[in-house]
């Protein structure tokens, strides 16, 4: 039927059996569909205009077919298309290895939608939570989107707003929390903070070395899913979140997770678990 990608094995004119899986065809077809000149598009396939890419997210008829539209134009997604694409994504079947492109997807709709709800209002009515998240989403801007993400930056004293809700929601220490503390004490001395808050980030360090910008933090249940199938615990969003922010602005992240940490009876046990992890 014309205009549907093809549904069988292609056979090239000169004997080629393409044998792609239809995801495959289904990807290739609606990105060469509808293209603008060669002249106007790049190495990795072209950019769309806000119409065309409208129409190959219409279109799109699966994960891949939808993933791929949004590798090839990430940067230049507004929040409606991005909501579109999640939309979409959520309809189809979606497989494991395509978990790092969802979670920026998320990170990019989620986000989107807030900014523009939020910006529509004035600023003096914005909630903690979405200011909060506004912070998250101008740290992700100005650290991982380097000159395009300066653009879309707030103005001055609106980022400082969200970055104090941020600071606001500052959780007290946790029994675990204190007792790797206590352990640290021993294995690396002094020099470390409690509670350590990163003034560029704005985010609560458990407990960090300052000088040599090393974050130890203490996941409790609350920073995991619930355990899969074969009884994994996957760390959950908003704590990929802060460790790639902290990350991207120059941290090394280490993570000692409840179930570890309780497997170890003694003192001395948890100080060889530390040391290891310290290195």
């Amino acid at each position: 039927m014309a205009g549907q990608p093809p549904d069988y094995p292609c056979h090239h004119p000169s004997g080629y059996d393409d044998r792609r899986s239809r995801s495959e065809r289904e990807r290739d077809y609606y990105n060469e569909r509808d293209q603008p000149p060669s002249s106007s598009r790049t190495a990795a396939g072209g950019q769309l205009n806000a119409k065309q890419l409208s129409s190959h997210i219409s279109n799109a008829g699966s994960a891949d077919a939808l993933l791929a539209l949004f590798a090839a134009h990430s940067a230049s997604l507004d929040h409606i298309h991005a909501a579109n694409l999640w939309n979409k994504l959520g309809k189809q079947r979606v497989e494991r290895r395509h978990e790092e492109q969802l979670e920026r997807l998320a990170l990019l709709a989620d986000c989107s939608r807030v900014i523009s709800d939020s910006l529509a209002r004035d600023p003096s009515t914005w909630s903690v939570g979405n200011r909060r998240q506004l912070h998250q989403w101008q740290l992700w801007l100005s650290l991982e989107r380097g000159a395009d993400g300066q653009q879309h930056l707030l103005p001055a004293s609106e980022r400082q707003r969200c970055c104090d809700a941020m600071v606001a929601t500052i959780a007290r220490p946790s029994g675990l929390q204190r007792s790797v503390a206590a352990v640290l004490a021993a294995v690396g001395g002094p020099g470390f903070e409690e509670e350590y808050l990163e003034p560029h980030t704005g985010y609560s360090l458990d407990l960090a070395f300052p000088s040599s910008r090393i974050a130890i933090e203490v996941d409790g249940p609350s920073h995991f899913l619930l355990p899969d199938g074969r009884g994994v615990r996957k760390s959950n969003g908003p704590t990929l979140l802060k460790r790639r922010l902290l990350a991207a602005a120059g941290w090394k992240v280490i993570s000692v997770p409840f179930y570890e940490w309780n497997r170890f009876a003694t003192a001395n046990e948890r100080q060889t678990y530390l040391q290891g992890l310290l290195g």
